[in-house]
């Protein structure tokens, strides 16, 4: 936890150069982009960013509660903390990938986006996504950790099909309002996919005894 904490702390320190980067990519036509990207450039919209946020937040909750309802005779806090340290170190990974990498967001090429949007720190900061990233990593840790309890095996099987199809629809909401590329939501869900596997593993009861 104190490892994403850091991450998290770095990432709001290191510089984005917003401004420099609006005069390079300005005159950038939408058909220079790559093929496979190229698409989101054409997509703006509010309600499905919006949507996005309450997915986000549905699944934290439900990804936290998921866990402790399972393992509520036997230390519900412990796989609540797990799932807790794997969004936290998928979201500071995460951070310090976009400062590093400030690649432009989608709508940085749309016209039809206000020109004071595509200006800002936050329309450089576009690889990889942290919806699908931070969601895929809320996802496995729950699943992992459910996926090993005494719950039933249907219960198990509907978490797995969860954790693999709530991702998939973050990024094509991401993609939907845009805010990223495919190649954006797709790193960013490989991503959270590893570290809410990691975590968990790492914190098996073998290893800890």
């Amino acid at each position: 936890m104190g490892a994403g904490l850091a991450l998290n702390a770095t990432s709001l320190l290191i510089d984005v150069p917003a401004e420099k980067l609006w005069e390079r990519h300005r005159q950038v036509d939408r058909s220079a982009l790559n093929a496979f990207d190229r698409n989101a450039a054409f997509h703006w919209s509010l309600q499905a960013h919006r949507i996005s946020n309450v997915v986000f937040y549905s699944t934290m909750a439900v990804s936290l509660a998921g866990p402790a309802l399972v393992y509520r005779e036997d230390e519900p806090l412990v796989p609540m903390a797990l799932v807790g340290e794997s969004f936290l170190l998928s979201a500071g990974l995460t951070g310090i990938a976009k400062v590093l990498v400030h690649r432009p967001r989608p709508y940085v090429f749309n016209p039809d986006v206000p020109e004071e949007l595509r200006r800002e720190r936050e329309a450089y900061l576009s690889f990889w996504s942290g919806h699908a990233a931070n969601t895929s990593a809320l996802c496995i840790s729950s699943a992992m950790l459910i996926d090993r309890s005494r719950a039933d095996a249907g219960v198990r099987a509907a978490v797995w099909a969860g954790a693999v199809a709530v991702p998939l629809v973050m990024s094509w909401l991401r993609v939907r309002a845009g805010k990223h590329f495919p190649s954006d939501v797709l790193v960013g869900c490989l991503a959270g996919a590893v570290t809410g596997f990691v975590v968990p593993y790492f914190h098996r009861p073998e290893n800890l005894n």
